[in-house]
């Protein structure tokens, strides 16, 4: 493996945990937390997974799920549109690899084979490139499925489509 990509909201000329900008640990499961900053050898599951991360920061996700070409949304309340989601911004970075720093997450909640982790901060000179990912083209190839967590079965707060 030669490279590692990273999804997030925010270009920066460094990559580093979370809890270096907020000052507070968050712990999201047994595994993961904003202690580590986490990466994937997958390009789609980076895309996917800082998708989640901005969706989060902008409105009142509970939870985020990613199978195959399906990424389901589901909201405290009534979820966004697709064209809201869509109007977010996410950046892709690829990394290089470096055995010494990484190390592999083992989430058996997520279900993710291919992601890593790490304390460090990422110098810019380990960055090959950040670009901005165009989410219209990206999610016209998924399922996307944006529902509410308190309307489980109401379709009318479901919003799906298929490419």
């Amino acid at each position: 493996m030669h490279h590692l990509y990273h999804g997030s909201g925010y270009r920066h000329t460094e990559l580093k945990p979370g809890i270096h900008y907020t000052g507070v640990k968050v712990e999201w499961d047994k595994s993961e937390s904003n202690e580590w900053l986490y990466a994937t050898s997958v390009m789609e599951e980076a895309i996917s997974q800082g998708l989640a991360s901005v969706v989060e920061k902008h409105f009142a996700m509970s939870r985020f799920k990613s199978s195959g070409r399906t990424l389901e949304f589901i909201f405290e309340g009534v979820p966004p549109t697709l064209r809201e989601i869509e109007a977010l911004t996410v950046y892709l970075y690829k990394l290089d690899w470096h055995k010494d720093i990484w190390v592999a997450v083992n989430n058996l909640h997520n279900g993710m084979k291919h992601e890593y982790k790490t304390k460090e901060i990422i110098p810019a000179g380990m960055i090959n490139y950040c670009k901005q990912v165009d989410l219209k083209t990206y999610l016209r190839r998924k399922e996307v499925i944006l529902s509410s967590a308190r309307f489980a079965m109401n379709w009318s707060t479901k919003e799906k489509r298929n490419s």
